[in-house]
């Protein structure tokens, strides 16, 4: 690992800087004046003599950080040289991926962008737009290991009479071949009637998506059928119908005859 030099004033600090530096090689140093370099000059590209230290550049990332990169000088070519900067490039790429599995955490608990933008003001300032982009980015980057074997499955429910009893007929279809898997008749439809009809019908240890209409007792029923096995999708032409509801019906006869 990189040889680090330290002083009384970054000694607490040996943990950070032993997980920064710890992929780089034995011929570099970090000086207790905080300059990133190697600990024996390297040759001049052009006429191969021995370089020797000659200060560094500085590189600066707003908010986040400052680091001094060595530079050599050839005394017979009379050139500076500066120290590859992968270094730096590779801090700012943690520091991004960190952020981006930040914005993955609270994305996944709904909290909505302008407070992803307020909470970082406290660690990294971030609009809500650079918010918006970064969590894109980061789901792009995502490796996602493919769904192989997976049951894709509508679950629906229809309401026919025998005489005059209620009667409730559970009915799953094969998203793919576009046919019936199960389609049985009962005289009630409870929590349990329909966890015994799914677990009749399927393996629950495989997993499986399910997609259903939004009645507020589906996703608690599968959770405790299917576990962690489950992808559970709401209809969206069931979505579109709540939303058209939510509507007055003269707003939309309005909208259709001046569209």
């Amino acid at each position: 690992m990189v040889t680090i030099n330290f002083n009384l004033n970054n000694f607490s600090e040996i943990p950070i800087f032993q997980s920064i530096f710890n992929r780089i090689g034995d011929d570099f140093e970090y000086t207790e004046n905080d300059i990133f370099r190697r600990k024996i000059s390297p040759q001049c590209p052009k006429c191969n003599n021995e370089t020797v230290h000659n200060g560094y550049n500085k590189y600066t990332k707003k908010g986040m950080g400052t680091i001094k990169i060595g530079k050599y000088s050839c005394k017979f070519y009379r050139k500076n040289l500066e120290e590859d900067r992968s270094v730096w490039e590779n801090l700012k790429n943690m520091f991004s991926e960190l952020l981006g599995k930040i914005y993955q955490v609270l994305k996944l608990n709904h909290v909505s962008y302008n407070a992803i933008s307020d909470i970082l003001h406290l660690i990294f300032p971030q609009s809500k737009s650079t918010v918006f982009r970064g969590f894109n980015h980061a789901m792009y980057n995502t490796n996602v290991s493919p769904l192989e074997d997976v049951l894709i499955v509508h679950y629906d429910e229809q309401f026919p009479k025998e005489g005059r009893s209620q009667k409730y007929c559970l009915t799953l279809l094969d998203a793919k071949t576009k046919r019936p898997l199960a389609d049985e008749l009962f005289d009630k439809k409870d929590p349990e009637t329909i966890k015994q009809f799914l677990f009749a019908n399927f393996d629950t240890s495989k997993p499986i998506f399910i997609v259903t209409d939004f009645h507020s007792s589906y996703s608690s029923i599968l959770k405790e059928v299917f576990g962690d096995n489950l992808i559970h999708q709401y209809c969206l032409l069931h979505l579109n119908k709540l939303i058209v509801n939510d509507f007055p019906k003269k707003t939309i006869q309005n909208r259709r005859r001046y569209s």
